[in-house]
């Protein structure tokens, strides 16, 4: 239905019998049953839009045998692999929306306006969406016809190692992703309502289904996950993400020292007051000469004479406007892991500390001024004074003291782990130390420190809490902690100590969301995307369109399109339409303000019924 209105569409907007015509033959010239020749049973003309070919008719010429009417009208090899049948839209423009939107993540008018300047196609930004789903249904299709030659390529491979993850907002149900990391290529991706145990199971004996058993399973600290691995894959290895096992014992040690001082920082006011002290001296912030701050240029310096030719009112703003922006710029002050390995709230304090006694050591009487540059300069110290000497001071000396004594504790489970280690460059994708230690050294490591902090912790120490809490996880998830090398026959095989490349994929997942959308939350974005969206990211793993299309160009991919029997995808549209509309209200029962009280005319009426 949605097809013919589109082609009527079409057809209204420019005049047919301006565009060129091709006549397309029969595909084939006899009977296979008989070998008579074919004759025309009817001629069907209509538009068809193409990137490679424009705009033209299309006259196919239907053959069929007088011998043999019941078969199957012969229809045109060549017209098929352009377009589907009764459609407008050829496979290289589905091929095109779906390159633009997935790989490139382009909003539906910035297709529009690229289809029209490159190609003269004017497509309505509405329709975008509707081609980009059905590019979508291809792919999976395309996907699940092609599990034989990608599992030729694991095995020469010598298997794949399945990674299982799953993201979801508040809100809204949990797209369930299966990957494999020696090749990079997502396997399956599914939408479930809850990452619960018989749910996940379910997934999991799909995979194990199409795609076999894999040689390790690497997943993060969710029960559920590693019940329903052990049950689908009995005796397969499979290990809990190191940096997830790291980043839960930083967050239960660490969270509450870090909430206590947010909600000191928000009680004493000291950010926006600094923001404020900032925002009003911005104008003294860059040098007019170059556009570089104005405290470039006392930087570094030493002698007492350009000291004192520097000295004007509109350095000393600036100076303070650097101080100022300098501490509101903690929370830069990190290695990118996020926390718990960064904390940006004790950087905050102590870059207050650094500042404060800064200005102390340097200045033997602070200015009484409320006006000027001494003032400003006063104005900040009175800032930094609620921190450092106001009734909030010694809370936050004693905060400090046992964020440090339970940080060395998080900061010696965290070396010895090898995860995020200082001086990183990688970030959230860090894999871990370079060298992969041997099982039984890394073992006899993580023992050796579970045994000091469980002696630690009797000692009714400050930071017993700290060690019980590293000795409880060890214990917890220790069977799955170890042996990520192995052989599979002359190979050496190395299983990755984290799950970041998923994690990664499931962040680029997010990031399309908001670019096309522009919303923060994603909920309705997860809630009303197709299962098949992290599938479509393969298209940025060369070996996997080298496998499946013969290459990456959209001209292969739209021929492989072609392959496809047309309704298959039509049926996959209607599904997801239908798993959709399930979940969500229409908006003509959702504005009805009269809904309750006529459901409960129903309602008292079928409990009548039922009780009798």
């Amino acid at each position: 239905m949605r097809e013919e209105k589109e082609r009527a569409a079409w057809d209204s907007r420019e005049n047919i019998a301006s565009l060129p015509q091709f006549i397309f033959a029969s595909g084939a010239a006899v009977c296979k049953s008989c070998g008579r020749a074919l004759l025309v049973r009817r001629t069907r003309r209509r538009k068809i839009i193409s990137i490679r070919y424009g705009a033209f008719v299309a006259v196919e010429k239907i053959g069929y045998c007088p011998v043999h009417p019941a078969l199957r009208p012969v229809r045109s090899l060549e017209l098929s692999r352009i377009v589907c049948p009764g459609a407008n839209l050829a496979y290289d423009v589905i091929a095109h929306v779906g390159f633009a939107r997935f790989l490139y993540c382009r909003q539906n008018e910035e297709i529009t306006i690229e289809l029209a300047r490159q190609y003269g196609i004017e497509l309505p930004a509405g329709s975008i969406s509707y081609i980009a789903q059905k590019f979508m249904a291809y792919f999976q299709i395309v996907h699940e016809q092609s599990i034989g030659l990608l599992r030729m390529d694991m095995q020469q491979r010598g298997g794949y190692i399945l990674h299982v993850d799953g993201t979801c907002e508040e809100g809204s149900g949990v797209l369930l992703v299966c990957l494999d990391s020696l090749s990079g290529q997502v396997l399956e991706s599914r939408k479930i309502s809850s990452e619960n145990h018989e749910q996940v199971k379910a997934v999991l004996k799909l995979v194990r289904q199409n795609w076999g058993v894999p040689l390790a399973v690497v997943h993060d600290l969710r029960r559920a996950l590693i019940s329903a691995v052990s049950e689908v894959f009995k005796g397969v290895p499979q290990f809990i993400c190191h940096y997830h096992l790291a980043a839960d014992v930083g967050k239960d040690i660490l969270s509450p020292h870090a909430d206590r001082l947010r909600r000191l920082f928000r009680r004493t006011q000291v950010r926006p007051k600094l923001r404020l002290l900032a925002r009003s001296l911005k104008a003294f912030a860059i040098s007019e000469d170059n556009s570089d701050p104005i405290v470039i240029s006392i930087l570094g310096l030493r002698s007492q004479k350009k000291l004192r030719e520097h000295c004007t009112p509109e350095v000393v703003k600036g100076a303070v406007h650097a101080l100022a922006s300098w501490i509101l710029a903690a929370s830069q002050d990190g290695e990118g892991y996020g926390f718990p390995f960064d904390m940006p709230y004790l950087n905050l304090y102590q870059r207050i500390v650094n500042v404060h006694k800064a200005l102390c050591e340097t200045i033997n009487m602070w200015p009484n001024r409320t006006r000027g540059a001494l003032g400003t300069l006063n104005r900040l110290r009175e800032i930094l004074d609620t921190v450092m000497l106001g009734d909030n001071a010694s809370e936050f000396r004693e905060i400090l003291a046992e964020t440090k004594k339970d940080l060395k504790i998080f900061q010696r489970f965290r070396s010895v782990l090898r995860i995020c280690p200082k001086g990183g460059k990688n970030r959230r994708r860090d894999e871990g130390a370079s060298r992969l230690l041997s099982a039984r050294r890394h073992k006899k490591a993580l023992g050796k420190l579970r045994a000091s902090l469980q002696r630690q912790s009797r000692s009714d120490g400050p930071s017993q809490r700290a060690c019980n809490i590293v000795v409880q996880h060890l214990d917890k998830y220790w069977p799955l902690l170890f042996g990520h090398v192995f052989r599979k026959g002359s190979r050496k095989i190395i299983v990755p100590r984290t799950n970041n490349v998923q994690e990664g994929l499931l962040g680029i997942v997010k990031r399309q969301c908001r670019r096309l959308h522009g919303r923060r939350r994603l909920y309705r974005d997860i809630e009303a995307m197709s299962p098949a969206t992290p599938l479509v990211l393969n298209l940025t793993n060369f070996t996997y369109c080298e496998t499946v299309y013969g290459g990456r160009e959209p001209e292969k991919i739209a021929l492989r399109f072609s392959a496809v029997d047309p309704k298959t995808p039509v049926q996959l549209l209607k599904t997801w339409r239908y798993e959709k509309a399930s979940l969500k209200m229409p908006r003509r029962l959702a504005s009805l303000r009269s809904l309750p009280s006529q459901l409960a005319r129903f309602l008292s009426v079928a409990i009548q019924e039922l009780q009798e």
